[in-house]
């Protein structure tokens, strides 16, 4: 198949913000709110005390004691805060039947029936599955699960409850104790159907609740922020303002459905560890690709062999021991992630 020169799909997972509060005798809902300190910043990089060559800096000792006061934005538990919430929505569409945008009429027909036959043989109940590992786990809390115990609790559109009493005896390979296990499966379902049916509206509420120690550290998101700019704090933390004029500190929605969607370890047969959903398996820890142009398992190279995925899956239809390629499952992974995927230049 030939790649076209417009092609989009709209994303399926629409996290909102991750607000983080605390509950206290007179209300639920206590905005956790950043400060700012102000300290003294210490010269330590490699390029104050070496030159380019790498040969040291004519400099005397002094020099590199000085300290430059810094005004920076934290974040901590308050006193006698036994708990943190951090709370967030969580809306799926069933956007990855179909291109929203396709310039070409045979690709956009071809796309739609892989859609079509991969939910046919339930090849929407893995990356379910795996979308809700990932949200029962905490791993979108971030460096905030390096806390105390965590309890997750899940309320559906569909009037029904889902809790893990404690994520820290879960970890995405190990086997979970069967109540655990039970909910997995069972709020897989209803995230199956959601992103499957476009008839159906779905919405999960999420919440965790972290237990903390003694004025400890809180992590929330930072904004990207412009060095030039003169005036403003060297560290921001995320916030949102809040009904009663008070700011209180939040995940993005960006940092929300990466986390989420930690699910590609199909990159290698003997991957250790689960990717971001990406065109080309970027590894944010390593700052590398691992699925790049040649090795031909990048997005693009999977796209165009198409046809040869609905052949597969047409046949696969009735099987009992079916297994589907790990290849199909990424491709449907990243047209749910969604986003623009035009061809630029010649063939």
């Amino acid at each position: 198949m030939e790649l076209c020169n417009s092609l989009k799909y709209n994303r399926s997972l629409y996290p909102g913000k991750a607000v983080f509060f605390y509950k206290d005798s007179t209300s639920d809902f206590i905005p956790l709110e950043a400060e700012i300190a102000y300290i003294r910043g210490k010269k330590s990089s490699f390029a104050e005390g070496f030159n380019a060559d790498s040969s040291p800096k004519n400099s005397a000792p002094q020099d590199l004691s000085f300290s430059n006061p810094l005004a920076i934005e934290e974040c901590y538990v308050p006193p006698n805060v036994e708990a943190i919430y951090c709370r967030f929505s969580l809306r799926v569409e069933a956007n990855s039947l179909k291109p929203a945008v396709c310039n070409n009429n045979e690709v956009f027909d071809l796309l739609q029936d892989l859609a079509a036959a991969f939910k046919e043989i339930n090849g929407y109940k893995e990356l379910a599955l795996r979308y809700v590992k990932n949200l029962l786990i905490g791993t979108w809390l971030w460096r905030n699960q390096n806390s105390g115990n965590t309890e997750i609790i899940i309320k559906t559109s569909l009037n029904n409850v889902y809790k893990i009493e404690n994520t820290r005896f879960l970890t995405w390979d190990s086997q979970w104790p069967a109540i655990d296990k039970k909910v997995l499966e069972e709020l897989s379902v209803e995230l199956e159907e959601a992103l499957s049916n476009p008839n159906v509206f779905w919405v999960a509420d999420i919440t965790a609740k972290i237990q903390t120690n003694f004025c400890q550290e809180i992590f929330p998101s930072q904004p990207l922020l412009d060095a030039g700019e003169k005036g403003l704090l060297k560290k921001q933390l995320s916030k949102v303002k809040c009904a009663d004029g008070k700011s209180a500190v939040v995940f993005h929605r960006v940092k929300v459905g990466a986390a989420i969607q930690l699910i590609d370890d199909w990159w290698s047969e003997e991957s250790a560890k689960c990717l971001r959903v990406h065109e080309y398996g970027a590894d944010q820890d390593y700052w590398v690709a691992l699925r790049p142009p040649a090795s031909k398992i990048d997005f693009y190279s999977l796209l165009k062999r198409a046809p040869e995925f609905l052949k597969e899956l047409e046949q696969a239809k009735g099987q009992n021991d079916l297994q589907i390629m790990h290849q199909i499952y990424y491709l449907f992974a990243i047209f749910i992630k969604g986003g623009l995927f035009p061809k630029k230049g010649g063939k």
